[in-house]
């Protein structure tokens, strides 16, 4: 096998990062069950970002009253967290199973490191205002990748 048939790259994250609501409410943190930190690749090349209080930010993001929508943490070479939204359901939709969430695409050289459902239950989610948890249910998931099949109200 040549140098060129060999396989390349891999995206992924190699450990759990342990997303939760951060010390502000309004933003959400990095606390990994190892207490070191998330470990990540991004094509290729190994990175490691430190547990850190308040550094998922949802700028300009936010979920219409009586929606649910999903957003991807993703983590860039230097460390730095952004957030990209996906396209939100109605609520009712999407617990009677009529809809589903699709996960966003990340935006390029980063990694995902997990996600977090927003549904704006009883008020309008504005990120970076609204604390999570407040007229709002924020669920937490940590993946290594995207997962394949969009979220259903089964597989929440």
């Amino acid at each position: 096998m040549s140098n060129l048939e060999k396989p390349r790259g891999g995206t992924m994250c190699l450990s759990k990062a342990g997303l939760v609501a951060g010390s502000d409410a309004a933003k959400a943190q990095i606390v990994a069950p190892n207490g070191a930190g998330v470990d990540f690749a991004i094509d290729g090349t190994l990175y490691h970002k430190a547990d850190t209080d308040d550094c998922v930010l949802f700028t300009d993001l936010t979920v219409t009253e009586l929606y649910v929508n999903i957003h991807v943490v993703l983590l860039d070479t230097s460390g730095t967290v952004t957030v990209v939204q996906g396209t939100e359901v109605l609520i009712t939709e999407f617990n009677a199973g009529n809809k589903v969430l699709d996960w966003p695409e990340p935006t390029a050289d980063t990694c995902p490191i997990g996600a977090i459902k927003v549904s704006a239950d009883t008020a309008v989610f504005t990120g970076a205002t609204t604390d999570l948890g407040t007229g709002n249910t924020a669920t937490y998931y940590d993946f290594c990748t995207i997962p394949p099949e969009p979220l259903t109200y089964n597989n929440d």
